[in-house]
């Protein structure tokens, strides 16, 4: 079985997804940090970054939230060279949500109401393969 011990970051405003999300990923072996808008999203990110640059491997981020949007979190991310290569995969019911996460950088796209086989092909590729390929490579 592959090494699913991935940190995963879930920037979503609202609590039931956000704690969902969280059971849904320790119960597949990962750690999931919650912030409830990105504003504390990005805080934690920095903050978590700073201290280890192998985590978090994947960020889940919706795109509506009070403070600062998943728009105005993307921008920020990018602007900051410690965060900025960590890979975000969007999340939302918007109609355009392919456009919308291509226009800010997004790797994926998890369409809402979630689908938690296809978030979990998503969050494996991002989390469990780079995981895996880090300890014994030998190049």
């Amino acid at each position: 079985m592959p090494d699913t011990s991935g940190n995963i970051l879930i920037v979503e405003d609202d609590p039931d997804v956000r704690d969902m999300l969280s059971t849904l990923l320790t119960l597949e072996g990962f750690h999931a940090v919650g912030a409830e808008d990105g504003l504390e999203g990005l805080h934690l990110l920095r903050a978590v970054r700073h201290r280890s640059a192998d985590i978090p491997c994947l960020v889940l981020l919706d795109l509506k939230m009070p403070r600062l949007s998943g728009h105005e979190f993307r921008r920020a991310q990018l602007g900051d060279p410690i965060v900025a290569d960590v890979p975000v995969v969007v999340m939302s019911g918007a109609v355009d949500l392919e456009q919308r996460a291509q226009a800010i950088g997004a790797v994926a796209t998890v369409p809402k109401p979630i689908d938690v086989d296809s978030l979990m092909d998503v969050v494996r590729k991002y989390c469990v393969v780079r995981q895996s390929q880090q300890p014994t490579d030998g190049r």
